[in-house]
């Protein structure tokens, strides 16, 4: 049995988890004249349909990004997030206009 420290623990419980099965979005990645920043990435509605608690202006989100190198290092880390019941996680590409 793995010992998962409580603050991971409590991390895990905080993560958004969606309500439907499979939907696919695409939105935009805006560059920030004030911060001179790539900074804004613009949500869909049916994404914030999905997670609704993206709505609560007064509540702080952050987000992780994992990044493999490899299909192989991908698969690995998807078979252990399965093993270990974990939240799935959202993909993401950047595509250029």
């Amino acid at each position: 049995m793995v010992f998962i420290p409580q603050y991971i623990q409590n991390i895990m419980n905080n993560i958004l988890r969606p309500k439907q099965e499979t939907f696919e979005i695409e939105g935009k990645l805006s560059y920030g004249e004030g911060n001179r920043a790539w900074n804004t990435i613009w949500l869909k509605k049916d994404l914030l349909r999905e997670f609704p608690q993206l709505k609560e202006r007064r509540k702080k989100f952050n987000y992780k990004i994992i990044m493999h190198r490899s299909f192989k290092e991908l698969k690995k880390e998807i078979n252990k997030m399965e093993k270990e019941k974990k939240v799935i996680p959202l993909l993401l590409w950047f595509i250029k206009s």
